[in-house]
């Protein structure tokens, strides 16, 4: 087999719906989940995809993840409001409150959602991309389990916990940026592990809190690295502030790891911000002034041997609209990881390249 397949769009979101609703999700929530999965292997962000599909439909066999949850809103004011998700899974949760907050936008100009009693809801620009495709700025963040060192410490004290953001532009696709505060994603340092590879130094510590090249100590003593040290370890508490705090949930040391402890409820807290340029702008043009910002940002000077300068986000939409026309490339461990949910559930997945099988 070549090392990477393609899948057309379509084919893997149903396979993912159909997998959820098999382990009694409802048709809506595995939509919305099978959706987001896809379109974050479509911007190649395979870490947070549908490489996870077969880990979630483990958590819900295993009680970590109720599939028949129904989220709730139980406060809310003119411009926000606050989600119970219920021990759902992530995206239902998430796609629901940036919904909440792109309405709340629009009525009152900004939007403010915060959540808790959820689970992992993969990557941020899924529901950031939801506000911008409307016409808004959106922001999502989640806090995490501990898995960063705090400058100074050692062990793992806090989450890297991501952030979000994305805004439209009035020549082309959103501006979008997902990041960690670690200085690299939790699940690349999983597969790391995986495949007994080494890493850069600046990416974890050891259990004595020096730099390593081991992922191995990751979940053994060790712990991630903030990105950009003090910078990182300070977003990371407003995270918290934004998304645990104000929604009364769990905060960093009473939040499970979602993927290493499958039976526990993973409780993490989210937060959603919308912003309706239409009604904060005064010229009402913030579409028209974010391309005139692309477009200054784009033609500045080139370093010596650069090609182009790419606007955050900009890649992983090339990969995206290459994604929906060609089919979705999916690397190896992507692929493995979706044969064993087919085999699981008894589901067929049709792949795009069957002259590469």
């Amino acid at each position: 087999m070549s090392s990477e397949r393609r899948i057309s769009k379509d084919e893997l979101e149903r396979f993912c719906r159909d997998a959820l609703t098999k382990y009694g999700m409802n048709e809506q929530d595995a939509e919305i989940t099978g959706k987001i999965l896809t379109i974050t292997d479509a911007f190649g962000i395979h870490s947070h995809g549908t490489k996870n599909l077969h880990p979630y439909l483990q958590k819900i066999r295993a009680g970590g993840i109720d599939p028949k949850a129904v989220p709730e809103f139980v406060r809310e004011g003119g411009a926000f409001a606050v989600m119970d998700a219920k021990d759902g899974i992530g995206m239902a949760s998430g796609y629901k409150a940036m919904r909440k907050a792109v309405e709340l936008a629009k009525k009152s100009g900004i939007g403010y959602v915060a959540v808790k009693n959820s689970c992992h809801f993969g990557a941020g620009a899924s529901y950031t991309n939801l506000a911008a495709r409307q016409g808004l700025l959106g922001i999502a963040m989640s806090n995490t389990d501990p898995n960063m060192v705090v400058p100074g410490g050692k062990g793992m004290t806090l989450g890297n916990n991501p952030v979000s953001y994305a805004f439209p532009r009035a020549g082309g696709h959103p501006v979008i940026l997902d990041i960690a505060l670690s200085a690299t994603a939790a699940l690349k340092i999983n597969k790391a592990k995986t495949y007994h590879e080494s890493i850069p130094d600046t990416w974890m510590v050891d259990p004595d809190g020096r730099p390593t090249t081991d992922p191995q100590y990751y979940q053994n003593g060790g712990a991630l690295l903030p990105v950009g040290a003090h910078k990182g370890y300070g977003l990371s508490l407003l995270v918290e502030a934004l998304s645990a705090l104000a929604s009364g949930g769990n905060f960093c040391r009473d939040v499970k790891s979602w993927c290493f402890d499958l039976p526990s409820k993973n409780r993490v807290c989210h937060a959603f911000l919308a912003v309706d340029p239409s009604l904060v702008c005064p010229d009402g043009n913030f579409a028209e002034r974010a391309e005139e910002l692309a477009d200054y940002v784009k033609s500045s000077p080139k370093a010596a041997g650069t090609s182009g300068i790419f606007l955050p986000g900009e890649m992983e939409w090339n990969r995206y609209d290459d994604g929906c026309k060609n089919g979705i490339p999916l690397p190896e461990d992507v692929a493995d990881s979706l044969r064993k949910a087919s085999e699981e559930t008894g589901l067929k997945l049709n792949w795009s390249d069957s002259a590469n099988g």
